[in-house]
């Protein structure tokens, strides 16, 4: 083997490095993006339950305000654990959507 092929070898498999490097990190950008849109989902029809909720557990007498408030405690901790977890193991988490997606493609198709 020559040296031109060995360094042309080199520089093929430092391309195809830096190509998977960039795919991993657009992949990592698109799924942080992708999970708090579902997070702002479950916020939304969290807030449109806990109305329906409020309304029926106020008309037998209940504090639904002291619940409202745990549970925004309970969502902002959510929040920040999404958030944790996809900065400490973005591989997993990418690994995690990939497979939601298809598990969501093949309900669809069906």
């Amino acid at each position: 083997m020559s040296n031109t092929d060995t360094r042309s070898g080199r520089a093929k498999i430092a391309s195809a490095a830096d190509s998977f490097t960039t795919d991993v990190a657009r992949g990592a950008k698109t799924m942080e993006r992708d999970a708090s849109d579902m997070v702002d989902t479950v916020k939304r029809n969290a807030g449109e339950l806990a109305e329906t909720v409020s309304t029926k557990l106020k008309t037998v007498g209940v504090d639904t305000d002291i619940m409202a408030h745990a549970a925004r405690d309970q969502a902002s901790e959510l929040q920040r654990m999404i958030g944790q977890e996809l900065q400490t193991h973005p591989m997993r988490a990418l690994g995690i959507a990939a497979a939601v997606g298809v598990f969501v493609g093949l309900m669809t198709a069906r």
